[in-house]
C-alpha cells in the first residue's frame, strides 16, 4: 500500500466521535462543525457529522427518490392506447 491510502487514527477516532456525537448530541456537533482548524482529529469530526446527516437525510426521502431504488419503469402500453379514436 501506497502511504497516500493509510488512514491517521486521529482522523478514524474524530470521524467516529463525530458520528456518535452528531447522533447523540447535535447541538455540540455543529457548534464543533463550525471550529477552523486543521487537526486530523478536528476534521475527522467534522466529516463524520456530515456522514450522519447525509445518511439521516437519506432515510427521510420518499423511496421513489433514494438511489438505485427506481423502478424499472417501461413503456407498456395501457388498454386505451390501443383503441382508435372514431371517426365520425
Amino acid at each position: 500500500m501506497e502511504e497516500t491510502d493509510k488512514i491517521d487514527p486521529e482522523h478514524l477516532k474524530g470521524f467516529n466521535d463525530g458520528y456518535l456525537i452528531a447522533q447523540y448530541e447535535p447541538e455540540l456537533a455543529e457548534k464543533l462543525s463550525k471550529i477552523e482548524a486543521v487537526s486530523p482529529r478536528i476534521v475527522g469530526m467534522q466529516q463524520g457529522r456530515e456522514q450522519f446527516i447525509k445518511e439521516q437525510l437519506k432515510t427521510k426521502l420518499p423511496n421513489w427518490l433514494k438511489d438505485n431504488q427506481t423502478p424499472d419503469r417501461t413503456n407498456t402500453p395501457t388498454k386505451d392506447q390501443n383503441k382508435q379514436m372514431d371517426k365520425e
